[in-house]
């Protein structure tokens, strides 16, 4: 009776939305509550439960894999909020592309940094380049590269949780309270979690992040090729 349920799509559609759900309206409760984050409490929730019943990832990516579906659209709606502040992507346009491209470059000199120093293979860094741009892209983008694919959307997945987490925090820290800055650095740094936290701090920062995102992500596909033969020369 409970293995034809465990193996329901029905069962775990439901019950990963209501766990986002359930954490979303936590989070508002306590919202300096880390595990409340609704990705965080949801991503740990449902390994437990697989751990508890004894139930294979796959078989769980099997039953929810039409939830893969609306990371594209999902992402191609935020252009909806970027209409409606076209006057301040039209004043700050400069700034913007400066800021993401040079927020880019730095992310990839500090990936080869780190790889370097901690004497990784050209897989794990393939692996690690992409991990600050949305998951629907960083898939492709690891793939050409050569690196893990499902490692790759493990980490962009925490580095769009730590950057949403750490990000408003940030901003108080040094000061920078420009709307325009702020949802540049979400979208740029921590892709789609970013700019679900950039759309709560206001319309102007929703509307960056998500440009952020777009621009980010074609920079990195058009640089991917580049990083290639480099990262074959130094960790080979």
């Amino acid at each position: 009776m409970l293995k034809p349920l465990l193996s329901s799509p029905f069962l775990w559609l439901s019950l990963t939305a209501g766990l986002y759900l359930l954490a979303a309206k936590l989070s508002k409760k306590r919202p300096k509550f880390v595990l409340f984050n609704p990705l965080v409490f949801s991503i740990i929730s449902i390994i437990i439960i697989l751990l508890v019943f004894d139930i294979p990832i796959e078989k769980y990516e099997k039953n929810t894999s039409v939830l893969s579906l609306f990371i594209t659209p999902a992402t191609v709606a935020l252009a909806v909020k970027l209409e409606q502040n076209y006057d301040q992507l039209r004043k700050y346009w400069k700034a913007i592309l400066i800021g993401i491209a040079s927020g880019v470059l730095f992310h990839t000199g500090l990936i080869y940094g780190l790889a370097l120093s901690l004497d990784f293979d050209h897989v794990m860094v393939a692996t690690l380049l992409p991990k600050s741009i949305t998951t629907a892209i960083a898939v492709d983008v690891s793939t050409s590269l050569g690196g893990i694919p499902s490692l790759t959307v493990a980490v962009v997945v925490f580095t769009g949780v730590i950057g949403g987490i750490i990000g408003p925090p940030l901003f108080k820290l040094f000061k920078i309270n420009d709307e325009v800055a702020q949802g540049v650095a979400l979208g740029s740094s921590a892709h789609a979690m970013g700019t679900a936290k950039a759309i709560e701090l206001g319309d102007v920062q929703g509307a960056m992040a998500g440009l952020s995102i777009v621009i980010t992500g074609i920079t990195v596909v058009l640089l991917s090729p580049l990083t290639k033969p480099i990262t074959d020369i130094i960790f080979k």
